[in-house]
Parts: C-alpha cells; structure tokens; sequence
C-alpha cells in the first residue's frame, strides 16, 4: 500500500508580515534555513516514502504559481488549486477522494508545508510507525508534540492507554482532542504529562477518513461525491468550495472519532506561527536576543528579535522585549507581547489606505 504525501500549503501567513504578503506567503519564505518551508517540508516527506511517490500539494490560486515555480525543477508534485479557502476539512476530503481515485486505498501523510521539524531520521521513523498503525487498525493517527510550554495557541490530545510501540516512538490511545484551552488549564496539562500538543499532522487510509467523514460529516460526504463525478474538474472544484462550509478537520472529525492514536517521536517540532517562532529555531545570545540577517548590528537589546532581510544597515541599541523586521520596503517594530494582535493591525493599516502590495 503506497503513502502519499498530502501538503496542505494554503494560507498567507499574516503573523509574518512584513516579510510574507499574498503574493509571498510563510510557505514561501526562508525563515528557517536557506531553503522555502515548502522546499524542507517536501525533502522531509519524500524520505518517508518509497521513490517515485508523487506529492499531492492543496493550495491557493494565489500560491499556486509561486510553488509550482519553486517545486517544479526539484520535485515532481500534483497539485489540486482551491478557489477559495475553505479551512482543512475539505481540503482533507477532496484529496482523500482525489488520492482514492489515482492510486486506490492509498496511506494519506497529512503534513503542512510550514512547520520546521528535526532531526529528519526521527521524523521519518515516526512517520513509519504511524503508517503501520493506520494500515493494520484503520486508525487516525495523529503526531502528538510534549509541551514545553503552557501554550494556548495549540490543540491539546488527552491520551488514554499505551499501545505496542517502537523505540524512539511512543504510541498511545486518544481519550479526546481539547481545542486551545486557557493559560491556567495548560499549565495543569503540561504539569499532568498526560496531554500532547496537536501538531495538525495526520496519518490515515483514504477510505477511512472518508468514513469518518460520511459518519460525522454527511453533508461534506455528500459535496464529495459529487466533486469525484465531476472527475475533479475546474467546474467541479468551483461548485464544491462554493457549497461547503468552512470547518477544520480538528473541530469536523477528530473531536468526534472513537477510532484515533497518537504517535509522539523524539524529533523537534514548531509551527512557525509567528515572530516568535524565531526564538525557538534561532540560537539566541546571553541576553536572549534572536538576529537573523546581514548588515546587523545590536548593542544591550534583550529578550528580542531582529530580522534583516533588506540592504539596508540596522542597528538594535538598548531594545527590550521587540520584535523589529526591516524588508526592502516595509519596516515592523513590536512589542513581542502584542505579536498576538499583529493581524488586526496590519487591518488597520489596509484602512489607511497603505499600498496593496504591502500585503
């Protein structure tokens, strides 16, 4: 049974403005290496599985060339193009759909295309043990993180029993998904040890989560159906993302499954949801301040982030708690604290009347 890696690489990634616009969302930017997020994501999946595997990529119109442009010289992908966002639930049903109908009841490696993750090898062998697990238990199986905060941004798993595992890699039974609980009640998670984060990546058989889908998700079933009769045509695509509802799959299924597992593996793993992020990929100095980029030069600036990826030169002096990124055409300054509220600023600033292309 083949496994197929399915990227989902739609979203602008506001959270790193000025750097990403529309045009250059965070899949796109080098925030962790040399090399896109895309580029890493795709050369992480293709060793989890056999050679010759195509990776099927979910994106936007907006994206879609920019990736294709990146990608295509390196890896052959297929690619399904969403007129219009409609979160992960059915982005996940049309390529279980799609994928079922190429390569019959195909593994689905359900990854995002902007999550930085290492080492590799633990990565890869944790994918392994997942995709075993999937094919003899028909099981979701989701990649479950050990907190190292009491971080409210992320999904939390409550985990039930142990079951058979692997060295490197633990896999439990899921009692139940709890979605961005308060600062207070993830503190007692992450002091429990019996809770992981959701790290939103998956491993299942195209035919179940079809399944489950047609259990807790009949409607979106039903608009499935109909789009695999289309043969997934451009009309069939456009009637479909404009018929279904805007769920998640966190919130549509996996809250609601009786049939999940979770695998936890040794290998580091960050969303890269935001500046901060930085902080956790980067090294930082004994003030714990992150720089990335050239022509930087910073004196007494604590606990902060500098990002330089224009010409010009920077200088950070006695900054404390900030948050400054310097583009070619745009310059942030923040509190890190305020990082949280950096969308709805970047909506006031499109009320001022700034350039489009800022964004």
């Amino acid at each position: 049974m083949k496994t197929i890696p399915f990227v989902l690489a739609g979203g602008k990634g506001e959270r790193f403005w000025p750097l990403s616009r529309s045009s250059i969302p965070k899949q796109m930017l080098s925030l962790t290496s040399k090399k896109t997020m895309i580029e890493e994501t795709l050369e992480r999946v293709k060793k989890a599985c056999r050679p010759g595997v195509r990776p099927l990529i979910i994106t936007g119109r907006d994206c879609a060339r920019g990736i294709r442009r990146v990608l295509d010289s390196q890896c052959a992908c297929d690619y399904i193009v969403e007129p219009v966002g409609k979160n992960t639930a059915p982005a996940v049903g049309c390529a279980a759909a799609w994928i079922r109908k190429k390569y019959g009841d195909a593994v689905m490696l359900v990854v995002s295309a902007d999550h930085a993750i290492s080492p590799v090898g633990s990565y890869v062998k944790a994918v392994r043990v997942a995709v075993a697990r999937a094919q003899a238990t028909d099981s979701l199986v989701v990649f479950g993180i050990r907190p190292t905060r009491p971080d409210v941004g992320y999904g939390y798993i409550h985990l039930g029993k142990n079951l058979p595992s692997s060295p490197g890699v633990t896999c439990y039974a899921v009692e139940r998904f709890v979605e961005k609980p308060a600062i207070s009640v993830a503190r007692r998670y992450m002091a429990s040890g019996k809770y992981l984060w959701n790290s939103g990546m998956f491993v299942w058989k195209a035919s179940v989560i079809l399944e489950e889908i047609s259990r807790h998700m009949p409607k979106l079933h039903e608009q499935i159906v109909k789009l695999e009769k289309s043969g997934f045509s451009r009309h069939g695509l456009e009637t479909f993302y404009k018929t279904c509802d805007k769920e998640s799959i966190d919130y549509g299924i996996m809250e609601k499954s009786s049939r999940i597992a979770a695998v936890c593996g040794t290998f580091f793993w960050d969303d890269i949801g935001s500046w901060d992020s930085m902080a956790r990929v980067h090294p930082k100095n004994r003030a714990g301040t992150v720089a990335v980029g050239g022509s930087l030069f910073e004196r007494g600036t604590k606990d902060s982030i500098i990002y330089n990826s224009s010409n010009l030169a920077v200088a950070a002096v006695g900054l404390d708690t900030t948050v400054l990124v310097v583009t070619p055409d745009a310059v942030l300054a923040i509190a890190r604290p305020l990082l949280p509220d950096l969308k709805k600023y970047i909506a006031l600033m499109k009320e001022k009347k700034f350039p489009k292309e800022l964004f």
